[in-house]
């Protein structure tokens, strides 16, 4: 999302052919020299280019009443994707019904879609929400999202991403950008994305069921390297009718990888979890999206990223003229966001939860002592202030990450091993 302006064609994202699995493929390892039995080559290398395995515990989980209290209002109107909206404070969100939780318990996020704006003019704007965690999260984390409806419409432009945390003098992409959800108008299928500076790629081959459009995460249009999704009902009328579904995203020095599942087939570890049970990805099959670190040094161009949820309007890519009318009528600003609103009924995210975890449990057992703490001082009128989770690391003078450390190092290993192995073969080890 961030200032990407998102300036490519949306022909070619929309009449894409779903593929089948993509299989990563390598010549088989062969040797001419030893009886020493080894693992084949291409096992070794897949480890380098799948998700890691790790065992992932419980960190921040955003979910009932309070919900909100782990993010912060932009309260600006937007000014990176130049939307015709103005991101509401959260006293104007409460005071409006724009972000609230339900009677079900589920955290509603919308548009307003009660007031009447004048069209006298593009420059002007309807209400809306973005909301950014004040906790900004490392390598190592594990993101489960699940939501029951996302906006949908002409001229709507919904996001759940993250954002890398920029050092002085720093512009985006430093940091990095990972979209998770991200699509606009009347589009039924999400797609993911990362951006960075020059150098990060998705490799040519990669497991995924995912469609990759563009490799580049530098592309020079700002599209970043995007994957679409070809699972059916990741978005729009399908999604919502089906109630919706759950997004997972890993975050890992191994790699970025993304994950989508309809609601009738969400692995029996996301259907079974509860707030403090670990989380393991044995059962959560191959990635919709797959960004391994082959192809991109994640601890290089990646910083602690921020959780966004944001709904802007028309903008720098539902509003372009060329993309907006392949699907909707008239102008974007005066057929959609002028008028009483009525027609942004659709436009809200109804999310039951936003879990987090990590691989550093020292680092899950410090959130799980300091959500206690804020528990008891709320029920007992303490100050919530008093307490406050702290952000693993946002500034270039914290200790390395630890964080996925584990299976890096493993990985390394193998990679090392492989290695070593050809040279002790010499000319004898045929690929």
């Amino acid at each position: 999302m961030a200032d990407d302006g998102k300036w490519w064609s949306q022909t070619r994202e929309r009449t894409y052919t779903p593929s089948s699995h993509a299989l990563t493929t390598y010549p088989r390892l062969t040797t001419q020299t030893t009886a020493t039995t080894m693992l084949p080559l291409s096992l070794l290398l897949s480890l380098l280019l799948t998700p890691a395995r790790a065992t992932y515990y419980p960190y921040i989980e955003y979910s009932g009443t309070t919900f909100f209290n782990g993010f912060d209002f932009y309260g600006a109107i937007d000014n990176t994707t130049w939307g015709n909206v103005t991101y509401v404070t959260a006293a104007d969100a409460t005071a409006e019904s724009l972000a609230f939780s339900n009677a079900a318990g589920n955290a509603i996020i919308k548009v307003d879609d009660r007031s009447t704006v004048l069209d006298v003019g593009p420059v002007q704007y309807r209400k809306s929400v973005r909301l950014t965690s004040k906790t900004a999260f490392d390598l190592g984390t594990l993101f489960v999202i699940d939501a029951l409806h996302m906006p949908w419409g002409c001229s709507v432009w919904p996001s759940i991403w993250l954002n890398g945390v920029l050092q002085p003098g720093q512009v985006w992409p430093n940091g990095g950008e990972i979209d998770l959800v991200e699509a606009i108008n009347l589009m039924t299928a999400n797609q993911m994305a990362l951006h960075s500076f020059e150098g990060c790629v998705q490799p040519a081959n990669v497991t995924q069921l995912g469609q990759s459009l563009i490799k580049n995460c530098n592309d020079t249009s700002a599209s970043g390297c995007t994957v679409a999704e070809t699972k059916p009902n990741s978005y729009g009328p399908g999604f919502n009718a089906n109630n919706g579904g759950v997004f997972a995203l890993q975050f890992d020095t191994a790699g970025v990888f993304m994950w989508f599942w309809p609601r009738n087939a969400t692995p029996a570890s996301i259907d079974q979890a509860t707030p403090k049970q670990t989380m393991n990805l044995t059962d959560w099959g191959t990635p919709s999206a797959s960004y391994p670190a082959a192809g991109c040094n994640i601890s290089h161009f990646f910083a602690a990223q921020q959780l966004i949820v944001d709904i802007t309007l028309c903008g720098l890519w539902a509003g372009i003229d060329t993309i907006y009318s392949q699907d909707c009528k008239g102008t974007c600003f005066s057929s959609n966001i002028a008028g009483n609103g009525s027609n942004y009924a659709d436009a809200y995210f109804e999310i039951p939860y936003i879990r987090t975890y990590t691989v550093n449990p020292a680092l899950a057992a410090n959130a799980s002592a300091s959500a206690s703490a804020l528990s008891v001082a709320q029920t007992t009128g303490a100050p919530s202030g008093s307490v406050a989770v702290a952000s693993p690391s946002q500034s270039s003078n914290a200790a390395a990450p630890a964080v996925g450390s584990g299976v890096w190092r493993v990985q390394l290993l193998l990679c090392t091993w492989v290695v070593l192995i050809a040279a002790l073969a010499g000319g004898a080890l045929v690929l």
